[in-house]
C-alpha cells in the first residue's frame, strides 16, 4: 500500500518550518520528525534522507511555477503580460509563505546540493522559462531584439535578490510592499528600456 501523500505534506511543512528557522545544516531528522508530531522513524517511510525531503520542497514550489506558466504560455495575450503574471505569482507564493521562501533562498546554491534534481531545475528551468517569454516578446515585437538568454538570467538575478532582502525582512509590512511591487519595477526595468521601436 502506497504512503499517504498528506503525511509527505505534514513531513513537508513541519521541514519548512525547521530549516527556516535553524538552517538546512542544523535541521536533523528528529527536529523535523518533533515538528511534525510524529516519530522519526516514520519520516523514513517517505523519504530516504533530509536531503530528498529539501528536495521535495524544491519540487513542489517549481511544480507549482512551471504549472502556472504552461498554463499561461497557451493564453492568446501579449508575452509581457505572461511575464507580468508568472513574476506576480511567484512573489505572491512567497508572501503567502515567506518560510518556504526563505528555505529556497538559503539552500538553492549550497554546493552539497547543487546536484538534487529538485534544485537544479529551480535553478535552471524558471530562467529557461522567462527566456522562452523573452523570446516570445521578440518574436511578436513587443520589446527589440536582444540576447534574451542573458537578459532572463539577469532578470533571474534580481528576482532572487529581492525575494532574499523580502523574506528576511523584519517588518511584515515592508515584506509585502517588496513582493507586491516587484513584477510591474522589474518589468520597467528590464522591458521599457527594451521596447521596440516603431
Amino acid at each position: 500500500m502506497a504512503p499517504r501523500q498528506d503525511k509527505r505534506e505534514d513531513i513537508r511543512e513541519a521541514a519548512i518550518r525547521v530549516i527556516a528557522a535553524h538552517g538546512y545544516h542544523y535541521a536533523t531528522t528528529d527536529k523535523i520528525a518533533e515538528a511534525a508530531g510524529i516519530a522519526v522513524g516514520t519520516i523514513y517511510n517517505y523519504f530516504r534522507n533530509k536531503e530528498e525531503i529539501l528536495e521535495y520542497i524544491f519540487q513542489v514550489e517549481v511544480e507549482k511555477r512551471f504549472r502556472y506558466y504552461d498554463a499561461l504560455s497557451v493564453k492568446d495575450i501579449p508575452a509581457l503580460d505572461k511575464l507580468r503574471q508568472l513574476l506576480t505569482m511567484h512573489f505572491a507564493e512567497i508572501m503567502v509563505e515567506p518560510a518556504v521562501g526563505q528555505v529556497m533562498v538559503r539552500e538553492r546554491y549550497s554546493p552539497a546540493d547543487q546536484q538534487l534534481p529538485g534544485i537544479k531545475e529551480f535553478i535552471l528551468g524558471v530562467p529557461m522559462r522567462l527566456e522562452k517569454l523573452l523570446d516570445e516578446a521578440v518574436s511578436n515585437g513587443e520589446i527589440r531584439p536582444c540576447d534574451t538568454a542573458i537578459v532572463a538570467i539577469a532578470l533571474w538575478g534580481s528576482v532572487e535578490a529581492i525575494a532574499s532582502k523580502a523574506v528576511f525582512e523584519a517588518d511584515s509590512k515592508r515584506q509585502r510592499w517588496l513582493l507586491s511591487q516587484a513584477p510591474s519595477e522589474l518589468l520597467s526595468l528590464y522591458c521599457e528600456g527594451m521596447k521596440a521601436t516603431k
